[in-house]
């Protein structure tokens, strides 16, 4: 896999620590922004929609701080019509896929041929 500056640092070794798992988080839901190409502020409109009230300003701290609970996580991946969610499987996260800086990138990039319809 790529190189990974959460592997180097330790992160990754036979486990996933804190960091990595708010740096996967961060990822994933950027990942799936990514893929629908929108920002921050078309996710607070998409919010509204179904009546959840956040500023573009709180989701840019919660997201870069990888620390949201999951309730906001469904609410976002419920407002971008995400119908399913692709997550790394262990062996994946242990070599670092969406973890780190471009992990984001790397995750939005995956190859998505057995997804549900």
């Amino acid at each position: 896999m790529r190189d990974n500056p959460a592997l180097e640092a330790g992160a990754v070794n036979d486990s996933i620590d804190d960091a990595g798992w708010e740096s996967l988080a961060r990822n994933m839901l950027r990942a799936e922004l990514m893929r629908r190409g929108l920002s921050y502020a078309k996710l607070v409109d998409a919010l509204k929609a179904i009546g959840v009230v956040e500023t573009e300003a709180s989701i840019k701290n919660k997201v870069s701080r990888g620390r949201f609970t999951h309730v906001f996580y469904l609410q976002a991946m419920v407002a971008i019509g995400a119908e399913w969610i692709q997550v790394p499987n262990a062996a994946s996260l242990l070599q670092g896929e969406g973890l780190g800086h471009g992990g984001a990138q790397e995750l939005a990039k995956s190859d998505r041929t057995n997804a549900p319809r």
